[in-house]
């Protein structure tokens, strides 16, 4: 098994890397990040060291390093901070279509799991620029999902470990929480009308809050985004079929063509295995539906541009 994680001097890339090391996903892990050449070394150098026993080899390269990569990380991006993912598409799109074409030279038959943001249409381009099938493209939406799990043992008065929910929808603003989906060992609970509104109110209030600290700091969520990202390719290389939401390029699955969006989807070695289309409540419906029109104009942008390069 070869992942590669382009991006890896960042936060996001630094700390997925490390996270997939430090538990054995793969026999070689190769950290690529061009422009900071000095930094991603470093960064392969010290995860070598620190993975000494597990008999694995970690090492810094460049695009043409990716020929026979199995999972691709795209965690490279823009180092501009913003309040809202959405607004860095025009900023990183460029790059996508680039490193799109190096994935299609080096290493087609990779998996690639999209974490730069905004995700959802990133996914998207990814899928336009490098023709590479929608189910080997992977966009990862999770940390919505655990920050609802953990909202919901919070409001529940549980421990988080008992608590399930799924979100889906925009990783962002409009993203949809189904609480229709919340559970407690394994149970269906029922959340009152209030508990909804307090927690729905957290995911803006929140994303400001994250927003704020990234201006200050420069620094996102990446320990979160790390555990994650290593749930993923573990539901991969083991091939679990385990149910982790992520943002999937849609083809008819909730009325969608031409839309990458978080939806519940069953992982496997081949990549996505089988979109989950769950019947929603009323409101959840609606504010998918709205959520998927927030969504539109973004992949209509990046239709226009990647036809026009």
């Amino acid at each position: 098994m070869k992942i590669t994680v382009i991006g890896a001097s960042g936060n996001v890339g630094s700390c997925a890397a490390f996270s997939i090391a430090a538990q054995r996903l793969a026999d070689e892990l190769l950290l690529i990040d061009l422009p900071r050449q000095d930094m991603v070394t470093l960064h392969a150098m010290d995860i070598d060291t620190a993975v000494t026993g597990k008999d694995m080899l970690v090492h810094a390269g460049q695009y043409e390093d990716m020929v026979g990569s199995d999972i691709v990380i795209m965690a490279a991006g823009s180092a501009k901070t913003f309040l809202s993912r959405m607004a860095v598409l025009p900023e990183n799109l460029p790059l996508i279509r680039d490193i799109a074409g190096n994935v299609k030279q080096h290493c087609p038959n990779a998996l690639v799991i999209m974490a730069t943001n905004p995700v959802d249409p990133l996914n998207y381009a990814m899928h336009l620029a490098s023709g590479l099938d929608r189910r080997q493209l992977i966009g990862y939406s999770y940390n919505d999902s655990i920050r609802f799990r953990m909202r919901l043992a919070q409001a529940l008065d549980v421990d988080s470990s008992r608590a399930e929910g799924t979100v889906i929808g925009e990783h962002g603003d409009s993203q949809v929480l189904l609480f229709s989906s919340a559970k407690v060992d394994g149970k269906p609970v029922k959340v009152s009308d209030d508990m909804k509104r307090k927690i729905r109110q957290q995911v803006p209030d929140g994303q400001k809050l994250l927003g704020e600290l990234r201006e200050k700091t420069g620094r996102t969520a990446a320990w979160t985004t790390a555990v994650g990202l290593t749930a993923v390719c573990r539901a991969i290389v083991e091939d679990t079929g385990e149910m982790i939401p992520c943002s999937v390029v849609l083809d008819g699955e909730y009325g969608c063509k031409n839309l990458s969006m978080s939806v519940p989807t069953i992982l496997g070695i081949d990549g996505v295995k089988k979109i989950l289309e769950w019947r929603l409540a009323p409101d959840e419906r609606e504010l998918l539906n709205q959520s998927i029109e927030v969504l539109k104009p973004a992949m209509k942008y990046v239709e226009e541009l990647l036809h026009l390069c």
